[in-house]
Parts: structure tokens; C-alpha cells; sequence
């Protein structure tokens, strides 16, 4: 604020206290040099309060002004405050938009889960089955190599019989030759 400014707001704050009006007094309320004050004065305020005329009534001009203000800044609030409801309305829309991407990517996921379950079960019925014939296969193989060990045990007793009568019939072969040959010996001998 320049000196002139202070000097002139301290000269109108004195004039409405209503109190005298002195160069003192305006340089105390100002706060600068008496001498600017007094320049001042003498330039400004030559005339006393008493010569001051009569504030005029402006109340029809100001309420023109005032009613034109007013309509000026409801305009410019309304103005803001579409733009404010434009801005937050593009928002949802571009908010909706993303939500309606994210539910068709959500339901196209979902779908994908919903096949590769289903293919899963069908792989899981396909492997009950094939386990389902494994173990029949396996119950199958089961029986015949226990029947095969009963041929196989049977085969062997019938093996060990047959040795055992060979062993039977060599000894009584071999007892036969040597008695054979015993009464060839004596009969050789008695000769």
C-alpha cells in the first residue's frame, strides 16, 4: 500500500469514527511522516467535513447492479456447476463401460470354467472306466496266474513223481543188470 493510500484509508476511518480531523491524528492513524500528511491534506482536503455533500441515493442503481451481479454469477454457478455434472456424468459412463467389460470378461472366464470343468469330468469318467477294465483285467490276470501256479505246482509234483519213478526204474534196471550179470559170472564160472 503506498503513503498516499495509507494516508487516505486513516483520513476516511477518522471521518467515519466521526472524530476531529488533524494532521496529528491522520499521521497517527497512518503511520507515516507528518510531512506527508500534511502535503496531503493540502492537496485532498482542503475542504472541511461540514462542505461535504450528501451521499446520494443509490439504492435503485445498486440494486440494478446487484440484481445484474446476481444473475451474472447464479449463470456462472449453473455454468460450473453443468460442467461439474458433465465431468461426473462422463466419469459413470466411462465407469460403467469398464464395470460392463469387466462383467463380459467375468462371464466369458466363467464359461471357460464352466468347459474346462466339464472336460475335466468327462477325463475323469473316461479314467473311472478305463480303471474300472484295469482292475477287471488285473482280477482276470490274477486268476489265471493262480491257476497257472496250480499247473505249475501240479507240473512240478508231476515232475517229482517222474523222477522219482526213473530213479525207481533205473535202480531196479541196474539191479536187474547186475543180478544178470552176477549169474552170467557163475554160470561162466561153472563152466
Amino acid at each position: 500500500m503506498s503513503t498516499s493510500e495509507k494516508i487516505a484509508h486513516a483520513y476516511g476511518a477518522l471521518v467515519a469514527k466521526g472524530e476531529k480531523i488533524t494532521v496529528r491524528a491522520v499521521q497517527k492513524q497512518a503511520g507515516v511522516r507528518i510531512g506527508d500528511v500534511a502535503a496531503w491534506m493540502r492537496e485532498h482536503a482542503a475542504a472541511t467535513p461540514g462542505d461535504v455533500p450528501e451521499a446520494p441515493d443509490l439504492s435503485e442503481a445498486m440494486t440494478a447492479m446487484v440484481s445484474s451481479v446476481w444473475v451474472a454469477a447464479w449463470r456462472k454457478a449453473a455454468e460450473q456447476a453443468d460442467e461439474a455434472s458433465a465431468v461426473a456424468l462422463e466419469a459413470a459412463r466411462t465407469g460403467e463401460a469398464e464395470a460392463l467389460t469387466r462383467a463380459e470378461q467375468a462371464i466369458a472366464d466363467r464359461d471357460n470354467a464352466i468347459s474346462s470343468r466339464d472336460e475335466a469330468l468327462k477325463d475323469a469318467e473316461q479314467l473311472r472306466q478305463e480303471l474300472h477294465q484295469l482292475r477287471d483285467q488285473l482280477a482276470a490276470a490274477r486268476q489265471e496266474a493262480q491257476a497257472a501256479r496250480a499247473q505249475a505246482d501240479d507240473a512240478d509234483r508231476s515232475r517229482v513223481r517222474a523222477e522219482a519213478t526213473a530213479d525207481t526204474l533205473r535202480e531196479v534196471l541196474n539191479a536187474s543188470r547186475n543180478a544178470q550179470a552176477s549169474g552170467s559170472e557163475v554160470t561162466q564160472a561153472r563152466k
